[in-house]
């Protein structure tokens, strides 16, 4: 099976919201953007927490998945619902919250956190990793999958190279694409 990256900022539609600043779980945001589990952390009243739309963005719009720069996953609740019906999104958390407008009031609370916990190993060597002087990766400029490690893998992963992004399947994108769900880019890989 062929995956392809899942962009969290997707750039096509100036129309729709865009997450700004998270407001009442700063640790946890953080934690999920790497994919540590926040499931003991998340507030007990999830609706606390406030993510609020991106005040240099007009748009207002509600998407399918929430456009963000902090590479969170936000879908919607159906969304959501769709993808734990019909794909195999392994270890995985969700948590609600209030999506909050420009006018400081509650938008929506049908959106979702979708954090895939943990990470895979699935790059070739040959991938283009930009690295800290250190050594450490916080880019790639070329993904170079190996087909042989995706075999058997979820639909949703996290590569162990640069776990604040994802990858998800052809069967990800095809029911994307099947139920029209909105403001999902993806960037085909290469694939050894």
């Amino acid at each position: 099976m062929r995956y392809a990256k899942l962009h969290t900022a997707p750039t096509t539609i100036m129309d729709n919201c865009f997450a700004g600043k998270i407001a009442h779980s700063e640790t946890c945001a953080g934690r999920m953007s790497h994919g540590a589990s926040v499931g003991t952390l998340y507030p007990g009243d999830p609706f606390s927490v406030e993510v609020h739309f991106d005040p240099e963005i007009p748009g207002v719009k509600l998407p399918t998945l929430i456009g963000n720069t902090r590479t969170l996953l936000i879908v919607s609740a159906q969304a959501l619902a769709l993808f734990e019906k019909h794909l195999n999104l392994g270890e995985h958390e969700s948590f609600p919250f209030s999506l909050i407008n420009h006018k400081g009031r509650v938008h929506s609370k049908d959106y979702v956190f979708l954090n895939p916990v943990g990470s895979h190993n699935v790059a070739d060597s040959s991938s283009a990793f930009v690295r800290f002087r250190s050594g450490g990766i916080y880019d790639c400029g070329k993904w170079i999958l190996v087909e042989a490690k995706l075999e058997g893998l979820p639909d949703l992963i996290r590569p162990r190279e640069l776990s604040k992004e994802y990858l998800v399947s052809e069967r990800f994108i095809k029911l994307v694409e099947e139920h029209g769900l909105t403001n999902f880019e993806f960037e085909q890989l290469e694939h050894v």
